[in-house]
């Protein structure tokens, strides 16, 4: 069972990391980052992005859960204690990001933020890297990691379905100022 809890941990750790590298450059430049996924100026960029990587951490979590219960033998196990540790990590990291959609905080500030996270989890990793290294790195292979393969093109794409004028995020923006 430590196995499996290894293995999810470095799934995660992995997901979190590809999100991580993906979302740096759209914090950074929201406005670039969003008229060349619409074709368009959309106004509020950055309170989207913010919002979007917020959710996109919900997606995440799902698919850890869901990993680890193919991994379980009946499906139905628990988080172990490295898995519950990367999960309130990514409770704290969608809730620092809903503060930032919330406050419409900088670039600056959230990055600020967001490498203190990093740092976060790199010392979770650190802290289980002795087991984790006896257990898992040598087990993945490349279908195990489809998703991360993927994120690039299905957080863009997440982000272009919100490129509408319809969306619901312009109406709450619109209503708000």
């Amino acid at each position: 069972m430590q196995s499996i809890d290894a293995t999810v941990f470095v799934f995660a750790y992995r997901l979190m990391k590809e999100s991580e590298k993906i979302f740096q450059p759209m914090i950074t430049s929201p406005q670039q980052t969003m008229q060349s996924l619409c074709g368009f100026p959309v106004v509020h960029s950055r309170q989207l992005i913010y919002q979007y990587a917020a959710f996109y951490d919900t997606v995440l979590v799902q698919n850890i859960i869901a990993f680890s219960k193919e991994l379980s033998l009946n499906g139905t196990k628990g988080e172990g204690v490295m898995t519950a540790q990367i999960l309130e990590h990514l409770h704290i990291h969608r809730k620092l990001m809903e503060k930032a959609h919330i406050l419409n905080l900088s670039a600056d500030v959230v990055e600020a933020f967001l490498i203190d996270e990093s740092l976060k989890m790199d010392v979770l990793l650190f802290k289980f890297g002795a087991d984790i290294a006896a257990l898992v790195f040598d087990t993945f292979h490349e279908g195990d990691m489809k998703q991360l393969k993927n994120m690039s093109e299905d957080i863009k794409q997440g982000l272009r379905e919100k490129c509408g004028p319809d969306s619901d995020l312009e109406e709450q923006f619109s209503e708000t100022f």
